[in-house]
């Protein structure tokens, strides 16, 4: 995915005449020996220093957040989420229905501002092989389709196979929707991802604007990773009754389906998570009757990437939760009472925490959040799971397919938080505020192998549990996975006895 590396780069910022206050010096393309953009409203940019396109920025495992502030290795160990870009600006730049071209232009035409002639290259040139990587392209006449932080889509008027593409600025874009743009830049291709690369070269806007690209139609299937390769930088658009939520996966995206395939949305582009109002119970079960923006391509998967809440049609809410909901709930309503940070299973993929519901009424966990000391790495409860008043739940990491324990974890919150081994701490939090978190544990390497820490059982409180005085390490063999005895009592009161390390 791209990383945003402006801040690894020095440049001098230089004037222009357009409105745009961002724009950044000419570069080869233009007149680079005077820095003058040889034509009015040029927008050109900083070429990249390593010689690598970055990728475009997701929220998937393992992958840098929108926004690129915050980054992770392929574990998933660390991963953050921020402000997805909001290009709703009151236009609507698709359409409901239809395949196949723009409102604007027939396939084929050039539109009245393009200045494209008989020797430019296109994108179905880029996109179908005929261009290969790392040729330098003149691509004129194309309209914008997608706006990030640091990059674009753009479309062919005419639309259908293998018409739009991703396009790395490797700056902020000074285009809107629906712009008409001429470009000049290299193609590339990361980590799949086909692009053209402006860092050197240029954008310049014919002066339409407003173009309406209609969605292509696909089914769920068009888009697997086997076949979905000629819709890649396509604005597509996905139908069902309904298109089911039936997976959240954590980092802002999630997955629909009407029962058989489904389809990942991407938050690059928008993200419903940042308007529960306007997506209130966003949860399993949650529907919508279409979805569209471009497609874009990370981590082996073709995503549907919407671009406003217009992208995105006639949502559900799901299923109201079994308890009280997860953001009716205070402070201290939840207790953390112990926790497994270093199991002996492998790559420590059965870490847990043990929650006690000590709020006086059963509540339903479904949206419930897991951290630890980064704040930052999370994980989150997508299950309608109910924690009755006075009871103890489970939360393995992962999920249920490599948990190795003879007994169930009541619910899973995927590979983050990863607790590290030399001291932490775990935290829980509702969409608003942290509920509870523990202590610091201690550092005490092997001798703490598959032995959890646990909370006094006199101290079930979150105040109490603030104290590191009042945990312990376990002394009871609660199983013995692979022959090796795992210490702990997950889902019920812990004992007294403490071990001595």
């Amino acid at each position: 995915m791209k990383d945003l590396r402006s801040a690894a780069l020095l440049f001098t910022l230089a004037p222009l005449t357009s409105a745009c206050t961002d724009d950044l010096p000419t570069l080869p393309g233009n007149d680079a020996s005077t820095g003058t953009p040889e034509t009015t409203g040029i927008t050109t940019f900083p070429a990249t220093t390593t010689g690598q396109t970055p990728p475009p920025p997701d929220a998937t495992a393992g992958e840098a957040t929108d926004g690129g502030t915050t980054t992770s290795d392929d574990t998933g160990a660390t991963d953050s989420t921020s402000d997805a870009v909001d290009t709703s600006s009151g236009d609507d730049d698709s359409t409901s229905t239809g395949s196949g071209g723009s409102t604007t232009d027939e396939p084929g035409e050039e539109s009245s501002g393009s200045t494209a002639g008989a020797d430019d290259d296109t994108i179905y040139e880029i996109q179908d092989g005929t261009i290969g990587t790392g040729t330098s392209v003149d691509v004129q006449g194309v309209v914008v389709t997608g706006v990030a932080g640091n990059a674009i889509f753009v479309q062919e008027p005419a639309g259908g196979e293998y018409s739009g593409v991703y396009v790395f600025l490797n700056a902020a874009p000074t285009v809107a929707l629906g712009d008409e743009v001429d470009l000049v830049g290299v193609t590339a291709e990361f980590n799949d991802l086909t692009e053209i690369d402006l860092s050197g070269g240029s954008i310049t806007p014919t002066g339409v604007t407003g173009v309406v690209i209609t969605p292509e139609v696909v089914g769920i299937g068009d888009l697997d990773p086997a076949v979905g390769e000629p819709w890649e930088g396509v604005v597509v658009r996905i139908e069902g009754m309904p298109l089911e939520v039936v997976d959240l996966p954590g980092f802002d995206e999630f997955y629909v389906g009407t029962g058989g395939p489904s389809a990942r949305i991407d938050n690059f582009l928008y993200s419903v998570f940042d308007f529960p109002a306007t997506y209130p119970n966003f949860v399993l079960g949650a529907s919508f009757t279409a979805i569209q923006g471009p497609l874009n391509y990370t981590f082996g998967e073709y995503k549907v990437s919407p671009r406003q809440a217009a992208d995105l049609e006639g949502y559900m809410p799901g299923p109201p939760p079994s308890g009280t909901p997860i953001d009716d709930l205070s402070p201290g309503d939840l207790v953390i009472t112990e926790v497994m940070f270093d199991p002996n299973c492998l790559n420590d993929d059965c870490e847990f925490i043990e929650v006690y519901n000590a709020s006086g009424v059963d509540v339903s966990l479904q949206g419930l959040r897991i951290q630890d000391s980064n704040f930052s790495a999370q994980g989150t409860i997508v299950n309608d799971v109910l924690l009755p008043a006075g009871g103890y739940a489970v939360l393995g990491s992962n999920d249920a397919g490599i948990w190795p324990y003879t007994a169930p974890a009541d619910a899973h919150y995927g590979n983050n938080p990863a607790f590290n081994n030399t001291g932490d701490l775990a935290a829980i939090l509702n969409s608003t505020e942290v509920l509870d978190q523990t202590a610091t544990y201690p550092t005490f390497g092997i001798a703490d192998n598959g032995i959890s820490w646990k909370l006094d059982p006199a101290m079930l409180d979150a105040t109490a549990n603030d104290d590191a005085a009042n945990w312990c390490f376990s002394t009871m063999v609660f199983d013995s996975p692979g022959g090796v005895d795992e210490f702990g009592s997950p889902g019920a009161a812990n004992e007294a006895a403490c071990a001595v390390l």
